[in-house]
């Protein structure tokens, strides 16, 4: 009765440590994904960056890795500027209201004296895909939308027609 009592307890026990550990893994994955996506971002690994869009982006907007080594070279002196790294502070989940379950937002506030505005990054887990994914186009354009009166005409001369969004459609440029 002893050892059966102790076995029960130990299964439990084994049971619960395991079922928090594939949540807390599952809930982490998009924190990973966005780790992943920054490190990246600044290192100029234009393929990892590539390898992360989903492949509706590739399909929907005709996103391949040239046009993405040319978006990055002109984003890059705008992220250095604006968004350096070294000056990150901190990384928070939005918490507001998302428009699919499968969408996760993330906020990067940087330490500046003359800019109070984080940076935002999208995630997307659809269906068709493993694991979750940064529409970059998307990405670029909500950049874009923060330094130019027109982030349409921004994408436009890069060379884009239509931006990824995080629900797997698309929409485009006017």
């Amino acid at each position: 009765m002893k050892w059966g009592r102790r076995f029960l307890i130990l299964a439990v026990s084994t049971l619960m440590v395991a079922l928090v550990g594939v949540w807390w893994w599952r809930w982490q994955a998009p924190y990973r994904t966005l780790i992943t996506f920054t490190n990246a971002l600044y290192d100029g690994d234009i393929k990892t960056l590539y390898d992360l869009t989903p492949s509706h982006e590739r399909e929907q907007t005709g996103l391949n890795m040239a046009l993405l080594e040319r978006t990055y070279h002109q984003l890059s002196p705008l992220l250095q500027q604006h968004y350096p790294r070294d000056h990150l502070g901190r990384i928070q989940r939005a918490s507001e209201a998302i428009r699919h379950p499968n969408e996760v937002a993330f906020y990067l506030w940087f330490q500046f004296q003359d800019k109070r505005y984080p940076m935002m990054v999208y995630l997307c887990r659809l269906p068709n895909e493993s694991g979750w994914k940064v529409p970059f186009s998307y990405f670029v354009w909500l950049m874009a939308k923060g330094f130019y009166s027109d982030p349409n005409l921004f994408m436009f001369s890069l060379g884009y027609k239509r931006v990824a969004t995080t629900d797997g459609g698309s929409f485009r440029l006017p």
